[in-house]
């Protein structure tokens, strides 16, 4: 591991930006965010309903402030979310080579309960956001954080309040629309390696405008530079890959997690492969005479060394291309990202009882990635191919060997480093317009309604990708007129294969040839994808009280909404036609018109008597209709109904029980319905070949027959928030839920899918086709479209903490704990339950996990006005590494199992962040706060384990190391 020292950029840029902020920082009177503001936020009940009353909702609400994102110091509220345990950071700079939502690359996309993000509803203000995805789901880098409010997370069923998708939940961000007077803030950071360079810089204001009229305005930049590839950290460089045993072998596991394990069929300057029959009954394969000749650089041949272990990919040991190399998992560990935006609202009391707002929000996110590079671990290459290097060690001179063994070919692997992968950039600009009206009806009545505009233009580029028809053709040299070399197609006699851009490619070594910049510019070419995303709303909601119950007035919510969905989106022609090696755009329109009326009653039963200081219940229900068209499929309509009940009992001030039963769904979006058929490839192991270690190829996209997912929650809990001495500054809350997702909307993944088939799933066998239509061909291709084809089921408890300790004068300790028990965490198939609680590694092909016990629990210190201080500890529990796996410590395990592994048992990690902050006086109303801080305090790396993403699991592990951070905050 590299210990650098903090570099003279870091600390001239961190000087540069304290100074500047500073000087610019006037000494005026603060009008907003004072703490007597503080104080009546807190008092706030949030409620997780429509109606608007002093009854706590039977529905779970967890609430993070914005005093969150200054103690953690953040840069990005969807950062200060993700940190919670209720939520899983799926979409993350982190995880973009983990497979982007629809090759969107950097965005902070929420997603509780491990669910999917697509069952998350992300709303700004009540209101919905238009979509940053085809997913149709919600990007917060686009929402300024310095504007925000508070966070409410509503953790159970709601999409009979609040709309389809709130199946998981939903997060209602909230702006600080009366803010008055100014805030700036700026940070920066970069890891202990010298890298992930991070600069963040905010500014908002607020105005009263005479007595009517209010307005906000604004935004914040953020850059990136990110964490390059695994050579850069020694967890991921150390080559910890699961490697599976030969077919006919049963002396190892089936899967065995081992370190220094490389890619050797496809080394950087090419090497001689075996056939698939030298790999059966042997842990090393058998080379003939021909196998086994690698590559210098400058193309002259050596015989390789053989690892200890090795299969058709891997190997333990042995000749490799270097510690961290590998052809497989080239990809940035955190993608470099950019991101700005501005937000502003206008709201004009027009009349003591009316008032008008308008707002708007743009942004602008943008990141880099890289699209796999091209390899091949079988390149047919032929005797007169002009490009065979010569050796004077007849045990090395291919054409020798060849002719003493009467072949007239061979099988090269190669990973065409020289060749490159395509640059991928991405790009991303969201707009969108509200205006909104408010009318105080008068005797508890009160309307509402709003028109909402919005607008998300994704633009993906590829640069330099290889598309494959190209690159096989110049592979396939041979000899041309007049001692030059020729592509194959030009001289053999069939005139119809000509290519004449075709330019012959030298494999072995690296960029070898005088040609060879010509025969690379032939095989690349660039490559983009648009997808236009455009949303119109109108919404309109009703709230009030009925009559007056002995117990308090019978509360009503009624409300209709129309929405409208539509996706459009073009790619470049060679895309259209699967022409590139992964990558590939295509075209996508759709249209989802959703209309939709909801009612909403809150009944309070008993109140101040004895045993029943509250009793109230609470119910809705919603009816949906979805129109789904496209200019490719015929439309079609679907109608649901969801509902919700639930209720309040308490016996006593400080003791609040609570539970709800509803029905939610989430409807396809346009993509899963009308999408584009994609092109990719996946490493799996093959069962039906005795395990064998694989690449295949793999159909992924759309399916216009999906319904909607159908999902019957039930929540109870307890809120304790007793209100006299020592313990009234205590609060705590325990809830527990259980979700069950009836046709639920998702791929299978391409291991699930050959691993189900051995078992006897005949779904996921008519998925797969093989070579020559045999059960044990080598497969030609997985179709892992998406489809309703299994139930999900998720149970689990959050329990939340929370603690004031005054500790003399001004000072105080302040303790918050949440934490997150993951009962069952259940996908059910043809064949069976696959338990995924527990689950913490992450392998590609395979739905990902969640740990069994998350804690994040945060202790901030006070001490007098000027200082104070804050400990951010986060704890994973120990899990298991993949469900389909069964390890040598855990129960049933025998070596001879085609799920044996090595090992499954993942350790636990805790992470411990630190953050102080002086606070400077400049005047009496004018607050500047100066912090310095430091994430992973300890450096601890992810567990040492395999990931989608090489090593690791980026979703859940800190990938970074420890970074530094300084900043400041102002408020005048």
């Amino acid at each position: 591991m590299k210990y650098s020292a903090v570099g003279l950029r870091e600390r001239t840029c961190l000087l540069a930006v304290a100074t500047s902020l500073l000087a610019a920082l006037p000494a005026v009177a603060q009008t907003g965010a004072d703490d007597a503001a503080s104080d009546e936020e807190e008092a706030i009940v949030v409620t997780g309903s429509r109606i608007a009353s002093g009854f706590d909702r039977p529905t779970p609400v967890s609430v993070m402030g914005a005093e969150r994102l200054e103690a953690r110091g953040a840069t990005n509220l969807g950062d200060a979310l993700n940190e919670l345990p209720a939520f899983r950071a799926t979409n993350t700079p982190a995880s973009t080579g983990l497979g982007a939502a629809g090759g969107y690359v950097g965005g902070r996309i929420l997603d509780l309960r491990g669910l999917g993000a697509v069952r998350t509803l992300t709303l700004l203000d009540g209101k919905r956001f238009v979509p940053s995805t085809t997913q149709a789901t919600v990007d917060t880098n686009m929402i300024p954080s310095i504007l925000l409010q508070r966070a409410e997370v509503v953790t159970g069923g709601a999409s009979a309040v609040y709309g389809s998708d709130a199946v998981s939940g939903v997060v209602n961000l909230l702006i600080d629309k009366k803010m008055t007077g100014y805030k700036v803030n700026g940070q920066l950071g970069f890891s202990q390696e010298g890298d992930n360079f991070t600069r963040q810089f905010g500014a908002a204001g607020g105005w009263q405008l005479g007595e009517t009229v209010h307005l906000i305005l604004g935004g914040e930049f953020e850059k990136a530079e990110g964490v390059e590839s695994c050579p850069q950290r020694d967890w991921c460089a150390n080559g910890f890959i699961n490697i599976s045993r030969n077919p006919g072998v049963t002396s190892i596991p089936a899967n065995n997690i081992l370190a220094g394990v490389y890619p050797w069929t496809a080394a950087y300057n090419g090497i001689t492969t075996p056939p698939s029959s030298a790999y059966t009954g042997r842990l090393v394969p058998t080379f003939r005479a021909i196998d086994g000749i690698g590559f210098r650089a400058d193309g002259t041949p050596f015989r390789t060394t053989q690892g200890v272990l090795a299969n058709n990919l891997y190997q333990q040991g042995g000749t490799n291309d270097g510690p961290g190399e590998n052809i497989y998992f080239d990809f940035p560990i955190v993608s470099p990202t950019e991101r700005y935006n501005g937000m502003g609202f206008l709201s004009w009391d027009a009349t003591p009882d009316l008032t008008v707002e308008l707002g708007f929000n743009y942004g602008h996110g943008e990141g880099r990635h890289r699209a796999v590079a091209y390899r091949n671990t079988a390149i047919a290459i032929q005797a007169d191919n002009p490009f065979i290097p010569s050796s004077s060690d007849p045990t090395l001179d291919l054409r020798t060997i060849m002719a003493q063994s009467g072949l007239t070919s061979f099988t090269l692997g190669k990973g065409f480093k020289d060749i490159g992968p395509g640059d991928l950039i991405v790009k991303n600009n969201v707009y969108r317009f509200v205006a909104s009206a408010a009318y105080d009806i008068g005797n508890s009545w009160k309307a509402d309604i709003y028109y909402q505009y919005g607008r998300n233009e994704f633009r993906s580029d590829i640069i330099g990708g290889t598309i494959t028809s190209r690159i096989l053709k110049a592979l396939d040299a041979a000899p041309g007129p007049n001692g030059t070399v020729a592509c194959r197609v030009n001289v053999d006699t069939n005139t119809t294969n000509d290519d004449a851009a075709c330019v012959p490619l030298n494999p072995f070594g690296s960029g070898q040839g005088a040609t060879f910049a010509a025969a690379k510019a032939y095989v690349k070419a660039n490559a983009w994808q648009t997808n236009n995303t455009t949303q119109h709303v109108v919404a309109a909601n009703l709230t009030g009280s009925l009559i007056e119950l002995p117990a308090g007035p019978l509360g009503v919510a009624v409300g209709a909404e129309y929405r409208s969905d539509t996706v459009s989106g073009d790619a470049d022609a060679n895309s259209k036609a699967l022409a590139f090696f992964t990558g590939n755009g295509s075209v996508i329109s759709g249209k989802i018109e959703v209309a939709e009326a909801y009612g909403e009653a809150e009944v309070p039963v008993l109140r101040d008597v004895t045993g029943f200081q509250e009793l109230s219940l609470n119910g809705a229900v919603r009816r949906t209709h979805y129109k789904r068209s496209s200019a490719t499929v015929p439309s079609s309509t679907v109608n649901v109904t969801t509902w919700k009940v639930g209720g309040v009992w308490a016996p006593v001030d400080a003791i609040r029980f609570r539970a709800t039963k509803s029905r939610d769904i989430r409807a396809p979006n346009v993509v899963e319905l009308f999408g584009p058929l994609t092109s990719a490839q996946g490493i799996l192991n093959d069962p039906a070949r005795g395990g064998q270690q694989t690449v295949a190829p793999i159909t992924l996209g759309s399916n216009p027959n999906l319904r909607p997912e159908k999902a019957d929650t039930f929540t109870v809990g307890v809120v304790l928030q007793p209100s006299d001495g020592v313990l009234g500054r205590f609060r705590a809350s325990v809830d527990y839920y259980d979700i069950k997702i009836k046709d639920a909307i998702s791929t299978l993944g391409q291991q699930n899918i050959v691993t189900r088939c051995s078992q006897g799933d005949t779904l996921s066998c008519s998925l797969i086709t093989r070579e020559g239509g045999s059960p044990t061909g080598v497969i030609t291709n997985i179709r892992d479209v998406v489809q309703n084809v299994s139930q999900l089921k998720a149970r689990g408890i959050d329990i939340e903490l929370g603690y004031r300790q005054p500790i003399g004068g001004s000072s105080s300790l302040n303790l918050s704990v949440l934490a997150s028990h993951m009962i069952d965490l259940i996908t059910v198939d043809a064949v069976g339950p696959v338990e995924r609680a527990g689950q913490t590694g992450l392998r590609g092909g395979t739905p990902p996990g969640i740990p069994d016990w998350t804690v994040d629990a945060t202790a901030g210190l006070d001490i007098g006005e000027r200082f104070s201080f804050s400990t951010h500890l986060r704890w994973i529990n120990k899990g298991f590494y993949n469900a389909a796996f069964v390890g040598a410590e855990q129960p049933g395990y025998t070596v001879t199992r085609p799920d044996s592994s090595s090992t499954n048992a993942m350790p636990a990690r805790t992470y411990v962040d630190i953050l102080g902050t002086v606070k400077v006086p400049v005047s009496d109303r004018s607050k500047l706060n100066v912090y310095f801080g430091v994430d992973n305090l300890f450096n601890v790396d992810p567990p040492a384990f395999p990931g989608a993403n090489g090593s690791g699991n980026n979703v859940l592990f800190n990938p970074v190391g420890r970074m530094y951070k300084a900043g400041i905050r102002a408020t005048f």
